[in-house]
């Protein structure tokens, strides 16, 4: 056993030593916040785009353009609202009120940065301002042959920016109505969906104006929705209907799902790595003098699991102090009921096991398969068509996302190299301590037996000198 830990202790020093290692813990933190709030920041600091409507009938291009303020409105309600939720808790019903009385969307804005720069004046500085994503502008031309040259950007509009695109509304030969999008953006068609949601309501309201019913009463139909609400009856759940925190842990789990899995393939791939490298510079012969294989392997194990164990006591006292702080002075926003989703004690066990069995079935496989190979280039046609098959897992994450307790997915997560990942999407559908706890026996029996089969593939190519090229009946060429 002591020989197993100098090993351990060579292998976490060594990169522990490394100023890449620092580097990794100081700015991995930084990278993770840029992913989450850089896509944010980029769409709040693109300008609007400006959009033309064009319409054959005056109509139409009033319910064309009436649809897209209404959508404006209603994403500046959904960030005012986020923001209040988030800030001030105690302020969101009225925020809420007072931001649909007014029919403004400026307006609304304002009144509820009024009420927030009375109640909360602390937050007045965050408060958002909401721009909207299209901005309607009057068609520079008539018709879209006129339109073309300010769409390819021959031409630009008195203000000189360039018109995003153009809304070319016009009737068949039976009345229905027919949307044009004109727009160099070709991958981009959401404008063609907020016109196809305004035409659509027009054609419902002119077949009911066609049946005799007034004007008003169609309006009123057109409104009608039914309230819709979700509640779960598992025993112990929470009374009333589900809301974001019941939903919270699920949203959780697919991230720690996929944070777990791009970090056991990384520190699997640093076994890899080094075994090969220690393996071409005959730094093997010289501790096989006096280190068993089975040691080596062992020690390799332990020494890399440490290097991962301390990034994750640093990132895990970081990360899970702004949870903590966030569910508790936040518990009633939605930033708030996240941050306590992941603090759940199910999904921080299927973690922890999820992370210890799985970094050793895939350390081990890895390291057996490094033995057997005499320089990266060699692993590199390895790790293809053996990262397909590593990486099945995460096929299975979005089927288990809409069903966790599907019998495949249920028969999935018995399967050991799938279990560690699954086993943390299916932790918030209810999931038992028991079955957490079998899961996990299998993973370890799965683990004892994957380290005898790689002690045994690893003996062979580290003293043995077996190899890929020898496996498949060519001889190595022996310095």
């Amino acid at each position: 056993m002591g020989r197993i830990f100098l090993v351990a202790r060579r292998e976490y020093l060594a990169y522990v030593a490394a100023w890449g290692f620092w580097v990794s813990l100081l700015t991995a933190p930084i990278l993770i916040a840029a992913l989450i709030f850089a896509p944010v920041l980029l769409a709040r600091a693109e300008p609007s785009r400006l959009l033309a409507v064009v319409a054959e009938q005056a109509a139409d291009a009033n319910a064309v353009i009436r649809a897209f303020e209404e959508q404006a409105r209603d994403e500046a309600r959904t960030e005012v609202r986020a923001f209040v939720g988030a800030t001030a808790p105690y302020l969101a019903e009225r925020a809420t009120a007072a931001f649909d009385a007014e029919s403004d969307r400026g307006a609304a804005v304002a009144a509820v940065r009024a009420i927030v720069a009375r109640e909360a004046p602390r937050s007045l500085a965050a408060f958002p301002a909401p721009t909207p994503r299209y901005l309607l502008v009057e068609p520079p031309a008539r018709g879209i042959e006129g339109l073309r040259p300010y769409l390819d950007g021959t031409r630009t509009l008195s203000s000189g920016h360039v018109l995003y695109g153009a809304l070319n509304v016009r009737r068949d030969a039976s009345g229905a109505p027919l949307i044009e999008y004109w727009s160099t953006n070709l991958q981009h068609d959401e404008p063609t969906i907020i016109a196809g949601r305004a035409m659509r309501l027009a054609m419902q309201r002119e077949a009911l104006a066609r049946q005799g019913i007034a004007p008003e009463e169609a309006e009123r139909l057109n409104q009608l929705e039914p309230a819709v609400a979700q509640f779960d009856p598992r025993p112990g759940a929470a009374q009333g209907e589900v809301t974001v925190r019941e939903r919270a842990p699920f949203f959780a789990a697919i991230a720690l799902a996929f944070v777990l899995w791009s970090v056991v393939f990384s520190v699997a791939n640093m076994l890899l790595s080094g075994v090969i490298e220690e393996k071409s510079n005959k730094i093997l012969d010289t501790l096989l003098t006096s280190v068993s294989p089975v040691e080596i392997l062992l020690g390799k194990l332990l020494g890399v699991a440490a290097v991962s164990a301390t990034l994750f006591l640093f990132w895990g006292a970081l990360g899970g102090g702004l949870l903590a702080v966030a569910a508790s002075k936040m518990s009633d926003s939605f930033v708030g009921q996240i941050a306590a989703a992941f603090l759940e004690p199910r999904l921080i066990a299927a973690f922890a096991v999820g992370f210890i069995a799985g970094y050793l079935m895939y350390g081990a496989i890895f390291l057996a398969l490094g033995s057997l190979c005499e320089s990266i280039q060699e692993a590199q046609t390895l790790l293809g068509p053996v990262a397909i098959v590593l990486s099945m897992p995460m096929l299975l994450i979005g089927p288990a996302m809409d069903n966790p307790n599907s019998p495949i997915i249920e028969a999935a997560s018995w399967a050991p190299l799938f279990t560690p990942f699954l086993l943390l999407i299916r932790a918030p559908a209810g999931l038992a301590w028991t079955e957490i706890a079998a899961q996990g026996a299998l993973m370890v029996a799965t683990v004892i037996v994957l380290l005898f089969l790689a002690a045994g593939v690893f003996r062979a190519g580290v003293v043995n000198q077996l190899s890929l090229a020898g496996l498949f009946g060519r001889k190595t060429q022996k310095e």
